[in-house]
């Protein structure tokens, strides 16, 4: 029984002794390669517990993941003689732990291997390319370029490239600021010429609603001026036509209105009660004489007042037919004014259902036009009245 326990003993100091030289376990994430006095005599890519060479054999680790190959930024030469400040990087992965062991020995190595060539293969075909169509252009078909003559070459230690990329590529600090003062400049340059094209359109829209406004005035002006025109023709024509019923009585009205205009403007006036009476009498002869129309002179159609008569009706029609359909004047011409004696007060459109005195009413027949679609309307001679026709 002695015997056995010291058996046991001895067997389990010999495994803590000797059993970290005999057994080792590779990761998952692991590759390893075993070498015998420096030379490679096994390599192990599944994980698990392996058996070596206790005291003889050494474990080199690999990694199975991806390997970064960060270059530091570089400073190169463009086509066309100028300096790019181009940093980039790879990834890979060793696919021949054999063969990377044989050639590189260690992942840093690997590394710093890696940079030398991707480094000199970017200058290469950097300087066949101009600056701006790197920056801009370019940038993706170096890298394809770049990728596809380095990934033969690391391949010969056992590497294989899996992505290569640019993380900046940017001017030297000697002439960035330049390059950021011709920038400011370009974007300056075509601020200006937008605020230039802003501000010409503004002058010509301003230009364009002064003119229009100016229009409008001026067509209203005129307007406002026939329709003062015509309601003083109308009060003209009243005047007249009561003159005809008692011309004595008109001129009596007219002297007294006279008189009255002439002594309230504080003067004084010394006369006798005759003289008074005869300045009184001067007066109402020269009322007869102004109410008089001159020999010649005919007032029926065709006459000069007839004709304005005609404008008075056009502008009353046209302002009253853009009232009802919501338009702008000038968009209505007219198209025709026929004079016409119309039978009653009905002026040519009677409503169904209602009587009119049959009292003869000069007037006008128009025609107005909107965009194709015409419209008549029947006034009387000044426009003071108006009825729109409709079937």
């Amino acid at each position: 029984m002695k015997t056995f326990v010291i058996l046991l003993v001895l067997v389990v100091v010999v495994l803590a002794v000797v059993g970290p030289q005999t057994l080792y376990t590779v990761d998952e994430k692991q590759m390893a390669v075993v070498t015998r006095f420096g030379e490679p005599v096994a390599t192990n890519r599944m994980p698990g517990l392996k058996v070596k060479m206790p005291f003889v054999d050494t474990v080199n680790y690999f990694e199975k993941r991806l390997l970064l190959f960060d270059a530091p930024p570089d400073s190169l030469l463009t086509l066309d003689k100028k300096r790019l400040i181009i940093d980039v990087y790879a990834r890979g992965r060793i696919i021949d732990p054999l063969l990377f062991f044989e050639r590189l020995r260690t992942e840093a190595q690997a590394a710093s291997r890696a940079v030398d060539i991707i480094s000199s293969e970017l200058r290469s075909e950097v300087a066949g390319d101009i600056q701006a169509e790197i920056i801009t252009t370019k940038r993706e078909a170096i890298m394809g370029q770049v990728k596809a003559n380095v990934f033969p070459k690391l391949l010969e230690f056992g590497i294989e490239l899996v992505d290569l990329r640019i993380k900046r590529a940017d001017f030297p600090n000697e002439i960035a600021d330049s390059v950021y003062a011709r920038m400011q400049a370009e974007r300056k340059r075509i601020g200006d010429r937008e605020r230039a094209e802003g501000a010409e359109v503004d002058a010509r829209v301003r230009a364009d609603v002064d003119k229009q406004a100016t229009v409008i005035r001026a067509l209203a002006q005129r307007d406002a001026d026939i329709t003062r025109g015509c309601g003083e023709a109308e009060s003209v024509k009243i005047f007249a036509d009561a003159f005809k019923e008692d011309p004595e009585f008109f001129t009596f009205e007219e002297s007294l209105r006279i008189n009255r205009d002439i002594l309230t403007q504080n003067t004084t006036a010394i006369m006798t009660v005759a003289d008074l009476g005869q300045l009184f009498e001067g007066i109402r002869s020269g009322a007869v004489l102004g109410a008089e129309v001159p020999d010649g002179v005919a007032l029926g159609a065709g006459s000069d007042l007839d004709q304005f008569g005609s404008r008075c009706a056009e502008v009353a029609a046209t302002r009253t037919l853009a009232r009802d359909l919501n338009l702008d004047l000038s968009l209505l011409e007219v198209v025709s004014a026929e004079p016409v004696e119309w039978q009653n007060s009905s002026l040519g459109c009677p409503e169904e259902g209602r009587t009119y005195a049959p009292v003869s009413v000069a007037g006008y027949k128009l025609v107005l036009d909107q965009k194709g679609d015409s419209y008549e309307i029947h006034t009387n001679l000044h426009g003071s009245e108006i009825a729109i026709c409709t079937e």
